[in-house]
């Protein structure tokens, strides 16, 4: 499929401590994000990819959560002097228009998607171009990375080591040793080939017909398995306070690689700001845009990217 690439006019010239940056939207068939420009020449570009569910460019969704986690990422990379794309995932926020039917999308859409965007950066002018995945954009960034002589290097933000199917398992283990049963009989199902038509209703939202072939063709993955084709720098995050993602799981993808680094940042939740253990309280900075990112996280991406 030919891709046909478009800017918008619309610019943001923000001042900042350290360079100063520009902010442009831009636009790829019906897929949109923004692009963080720093002042000073580079040709290194960083492609950073949001996580599952509703969660837009930002690292916001729609189920109300604000945190701005994603934004400020982004604009910490560009202060630094990198050129930094955060995207809406199709079907999301502004991407809303590239999904017709939900029925018909598939995980390897988002890789696709990862793709282009790598292009795009190409086109740009970026002949080294890094890839960092948050949540399961860890496993689109990882699959999107392979064979691509442009992408130098690639960092993994609270990402899964196992497949999303034994992630929900776990999950659901956690509230309802039931519901968990459930969802195992399901999943092994759908990896078997089959398509679920009966599931308990509490798990519509995981099962439901419209969402049940893309979460068929996500639970195909296994990330352990995908990261050990790369053969480019690694490196793998994670946060101690992180509830939705474990430090074990951030550990299990460096069993599976072991040359990558690892940082795990103590105190560190999943939208990446100082939290917590107990889950309330946890969950309340999920809603908090003006928390700053958690200490260590920016610095130990800097000097990751400063090797490459």
């Amino acid at each position: 499929m030919k891709t046909i690439f478009t800017l918008t006019c619309l610019f943001f010239i923000l001042s900042v401590t350290g360079q100063q940056f520009m902010e442009k939207e831009v636009e790829m068939e019906k897929l949109n994000g923004t692009l963080s420009i720093p002042d000073a020449k580079t040709h290194t570009a960083i492609l950073l990819i949001a996580g599952s569910g509703p969660t837009d460019r930002n690292g916001n969704n729609a189920l109300g959560f604000m945190n701005n986690s994603l934004k400020m990422v982004a604009q910490e990379l560009s202060k630094a002097g990198y050129a930094v794309l955060r995207t809406d995932k199709r079907g999301i926020a502004a991407s809303k228009g590239a999904v017709e039917d939900q029925t018909n999308l598939r995980f390897e859409h988002f890789v696709e998607d990862a793709k282009n965007w790598l292009n795009f950066l190409n086109q740009e002018g970026y002949k080294k171009l890094i890839i960092a995945g948050h949540s399961q954009g860890s496993l689109v960034g990882m699959i999107a990375a392979q064979d691509n002589e442009r992408v130098v290097g690639f960092i993994s933000i609270a990402g899964l080591a196992e497949d999303a199917g034994e992630a929900i398992v776990r999950q659901l283990g956690a509230q309802s040793p039931v519901l968990a049963e459930d969802a195992r009989v399901n999943i092994d199902s759908m990896k078997a080939g089959y398509t679920v038509k009966k599931f308990n209703p509490y798990l519509v939202s995981i099962f439901g017909p419209a969402i049940q072939p893309f979460l068929k063709s996500y639970i195909s993955y296994s990330p352990t398995e995908e990261i050990k084709k790369l053969d480019i720098p690694i490196l793998i995050i994670n946060g101690t306070t992180d509830i939705q993602i474990e430090v074990s799981q951030a550990n299990s993808l460096k069993k599976a690689c072991p040359n990558a680094d690892l940082l795990i940042i103590d105190a560190m939740n999943h939208v990446l700001k100082d939290a917590p253990a107990d889950p309330a309280a946890n969950m309340a900075t999920y809603n908090n845009p003006e928390l700053p990112l958690s200490d260590g996280l920016i610095t130990g991406m800097i000097t990751f990217i400063k090797k490459l």
